[in-house]
């Protein structure tokens, strides 16, 4: 029987990583090393943090402990932000799935066995993250941050307490999303609770972000008491007080540390609560229902469909790819999470941008044009489009690229144009659809409208950019995580992110002032999206293959000395 029971536990640990979006012969596996290191990397900052505490010891204890705050903060968040990560991404493995219950249901086997199996995996999951994401900074900060007077063993007890605190978080985020899926699962009915769960994933994945990113402006938020209340909203905090109070000391917000404790309680009943009653009755209902959709347009796609196939896709080849691209993004829940991460890194900008023009100055004048106003539409659209080129490159089904080898001739072009609209239509289009009434309603027609039309240009330029070497259908091309080399060339896309954004964002503020500065960037504009058309038709008409298999970069580079023409 522990045979048995030992074998279903290394079944369903082993099914976290091999799902949908992380699989040991999926694409990602060759960033497994870099995500470890990455996980471990933080632990780090402890060794940077000694000059900072070497400084701090000298100093009372009052202002030792306020310096500090901010580091355990630090701690706390990236905890409870990357164990909310991996569980979003194995949602589908929380519970046992349709293809648990049909393989191991007639076996002999009971369903206790099989669900205590399952919880025991998941602890073990827990434990594997926590201790890879805090093994380092669990016993080096303590060290680190060690206030001149206390003996070895108040040292010991600080590396208890720091591990007690932050296992708390992380316990808490992991539970609260069993405690939400299990809730959905037990009442929506399968197939609502398959729809229902990507939208619950791009949310998560959304307020992760905005959690992370957000953190920047903490400290600011900390010391500024007119703003502390906006931290009861934010959970690392409620176990910063909870950290505090194990230390002996005061919490930096009165009451954080019955909230942490209260809603640890809450998601262990509620988690505790989901596992019972799925016990019999997610097995019934998995197994009796239906696993394939029917999909069925709405009469609004119908006419929308209707209305881009009139007036933007009239080329059957573009309507090919440009409906292709649209339908595989919203059906596929591993492409809709990686485009969501983008898009949430955007708002998590905007949204930080806001709370810390708002921390400083008490609120923002938002009734004139203002840099921080101006670069919200230029940095969604910046991880919108970037997002959407990214995950272009990620095949959705490879082994089904042969129907568009097969059918590959003339019209490669036309193709290629579908994917550019695609693109326009379906992440910069609604975007100033909803920014536009707002901007009319606060600053006006004239400069709403000059506004969009700066932020459009740009747009346009961005995703000629982006598509400049871009010779595939979207998703079914091989990939090659490595070949972006995102970790050599970051500097250089945060700096083309710092110009398209901010700099431009400064740069329309001083057109506004005066509007013959308008109608030159009106003339500009237009002369640089028809210099751009006109380049890009050029370098198509001479002739292209599409790509279906991605190719290393060679190790050695040759310099065809031997073909003739060469010399």
């Amino acid at each position: 029987m522990l045979d048995l029971f030992a074998v279903l536990i290394r079944h369903f640990f082993g099914r976290f990583f091999d799902n949908e979006l992380v699989s040991p012969e999926g694409e990602m596996h060759s960033s497994i090393g870099k995500i470890i290191a990455l996980l471990v990397s933080p632990g780090m900052v402890c060794f940077w943090l000694l000059p900072k505490y070497t400084y701090l010891s000298v100093q009372p204890h009052r202002v030792f402990e306020a310096g500090s705050l901010s580091d355990k903060l630090f701690f706390l968040t990236f905890s409870v932000v990357v164990m909310g990560f991996v569980t979003v991404l194995e949602w589908d493995a929380l519970f046992p799935d349709r293809r648990d219950f049909t393989i191991l249901v007639p076996l002999p086997i009971r369903l206790p066995v099989i669900f205590a199996a399952k919880i025991v995996s998941l602890c073990a999951f827990v434990l594997l993250f926590f201790a890879t994401t805090n093994a380092i900074s669990m016993l080096f900060y303590p060290l680190t941050a060690v206030h001149p007077g206390p003996s070895f063993l108040d040292t010991l007890d600080g590396i208890r307490i720091h591990a007690t605190a932050v296992m708390a978080a992380t316990v808490f985020v992991f539970l609260f999303f069993v405690a939400v899926q299990g809730l959905l699962m037990n009442v929506l009915s399968y197939r609502l609770f398959q729809r229902a769960s990507t939208y619950v994933q791009l949310f998560s994945v959304l307020a992760l972000l905005l959690m992370l990113l957000l953190f920047l402006d903490t400290s600011s938020l900390l010391h500024s008491f007119a703003n502390r209340r906006l931290l009861y909203f934010f959970p690392p905090m409620w176990f910063l007080g909870l950290y505090e109070t194990m230390l002996g000391e005061p919490e930096p917000l009165a009451g954080c540390r019955q909230i942490a404790l209260r809603a640890l309680a809450a998601v262990v009943t509620a988690s505790a609560v989901a596992y019972l009653l799925s016990y019999k009755r997610h097995v019934k209902r998995s197994l009796e229902s239906e696993e394939i959709f029917d999909v069925v347009p709405s009469w609004l796609s119908s006419g929308l469909s209707a209305l881009a196939n009139r007036l933007l896709v009239r080329n059957p080849l573009e309507q090919a790819s440009f409906y292709f691209a649209a339908k595989t993004i919203v059906r596929s829940r591993k492409h809709w999470l990686y485009l969501a991460a983008y898009v949430g890194v955007g708002f998590a900008l905007v949204l930080q941008g806001l709370v810390g023009a708002y921390s400083r100055s008490g609120g923002l004048a938002i009734g004139k044009p203002t840099p921080t106003l101006l670069s919200i539409p230029l940095i969604l659209s910046f991880f919108v489009l970037s997002g959407m080129r990214v995950i272009f490159a990620i095949p959705a089904e490879l082994k089904a690229n042969w129907v568009f080898r097969l059918s590959e001739a003339d019209g490669r072009k036309e193709c290629l144009a579908g994917v550019r609209k695609a693109m326009f239509v379906f992440g910069v289009l609604p975007l100033f659809g909803v920014l536009l009434p707002v901007y009319i309603f606060l600053w006006g027609w004239a400069d709403a409208c000059f506004h969009t039309f700066f932020c459009l240009v740009l747009s346009f330029l961005l995703i000629e950019l982006l598509l400049f070497r871009f010779r595939k259908i979207p998703f079914t091309c091989s990939y090659l995580p490595g070949k972006a080399q995102l970790t050599t060339r970051w500097v250089f896309y945060w700096m083309g992110f710092a110009v398209y954004a901010y700099t431009m964002a400064s740069l329309e503020q001083w057109f506004l002032k005066l509007p013959i500065r308008m109608a030159g960037f009106y003339l500009l504009g237009w002369a640089v999206i028809a210099a751009t058309m006109f380049y890009r038709n050029r370098m198509l008409d001479q002739g292209f293959a599409l790509v279906f298999e991605e190719q290393p970069e060679p190790i050695v580079h040759t310099l065809n000395l031997s073909t003739p023409g060469s010399w």
